[in-house]
């Protein structure tokens, strides 16, 4: 037995992971609204209630994604524009 058969066995076994780990969903969110912030609790609930989910306006903010893999990893990221999303993409 190698003195570092441990070691390598840790190595392999997270080379093996990474290596097999496929994407299963890719989850794109576009954000676009008013931004409201509130100082405590109690008025982020009454604000809550003047937010009109029914008929959203607003300018574009950002995009969210969430890709989720079959390893149970999962990767959040936000992006400010379409160009830099779309470079991340093509890099995963």
């Amino acid at each position: 037995m190698l003195i570092a058969q441990k070691e390598i066995d840790n190595f392999m076994a997270t080379l093996r992971a990474v290596i097999e780990r496929m994407i299963t969903k890719i989850i794109l969110i576009p954000l676009f609204g008013h931004n409201y912030e509130f100082n405590n609790i109690d008025d982020a609930l009454t604000g809550l209630n003047s937010v009109n989910i029914d008929n959203p306006v607003g300018e574009f903010k950002r995009f969210e994604i969430i890709i989720d893999y079959n390893n149970g990893d999962i990767v959040r990221a936000t992006f400010q524009n379409k160009a830099l999303l779309a470079d991340f993409l093509r890099k995963l």
